[in-house]
């Protein structure tokens, strides 16, 4: 049976940085606005392209069978920012971007990155009404993998399971995360208040288990 024990670590270890990070993303607010939405999809763009081209570039998790080209998002953030007027490429990039480092580390960081796919699922069946017609013109980055979110999900966390089996590799994934948390809490620049639902780490529960 399978029995994820990386992942709960993960969890665990991680849980109350992914809280505070939804307390930055305010895009289901009730008084949330297109500048809102806009915003928040030019501060995705910022951290996931560079960060996912480091991913394409990370020889360990390639020949571990992360298939970074296959999980890439800021295609999807270009043409949802396309849609609302936006160049992505006139948009700043984070620069204090998490260490990748080691299979291990890397596993990590990607554990927030494909956390966060799960989120968006939540997040487009809870838009408000006042961001509805956005839907499905301007959300395909929300959408993630589309019908194929969950199983891509599962098959990374079977990767971690297979991977992530000392308890020091375990460690240094859970210190990855934890600065790819941080990382991102600072790129929203948002200000912290109280989420409508804690939306990312409920879908997390709901596809994991």
């Amino acid at each position: 049976m399978f029995a994820p024990r990386a992942l709960k670590r993960l969890k665990a270890g991680t849980d109350d940085l992914h809280a505070q990070a939804e307390r930055h993303v305010r895009i289901l607010d009730a008084d949330a606005t297109d500048d809102v939405y806009r915003r928040y999809l030019e501060r995705m763009y910022g951290f996931h392209a560079p960060l996912e081209a480091r991913f394409a570039g990370h020889a360990p998790l390639a020949a571990a069978g992360f298939a970074a080209e296959q999980r890439t998002k800021a295609s999807l953030l270009v043409a949802d920012l396309a849609r609302l007027g936006v160049r992505a490429a006139t948009l700043p990039c984070c620069a204090q971007l998490p260490v990748l480092g080691d299979l291990a580390r890397a596993l990590g960081v990607a554990y927030v990155i494909e956390g966060s796919t799960l989120g968006g699922r939540f997040i487009l069946t809870h838009m408000r009404p006042a961001l509805g017609h956005l839907i499905p013109h301007a959300t395909s980055f929300l959408a993630g993998y589309g019908a194929l979110t969950g199983p891509m999900w599962k098959q990374f966390a079977s990767l971690c399971e297979r991977v992530l089996v000392e308890d020091g590799a375990i460690d240094r994934a859970v210190v990855g995360a934890r600065d790819t948390f941080a990382a991102m809490i600072a790129w929203l620049g948002e200000r912290e208040l109280d989420p409508p639902h804690p939306y990312l780490r409920a879908s997390v529960r709901e596809v994991a288990s």
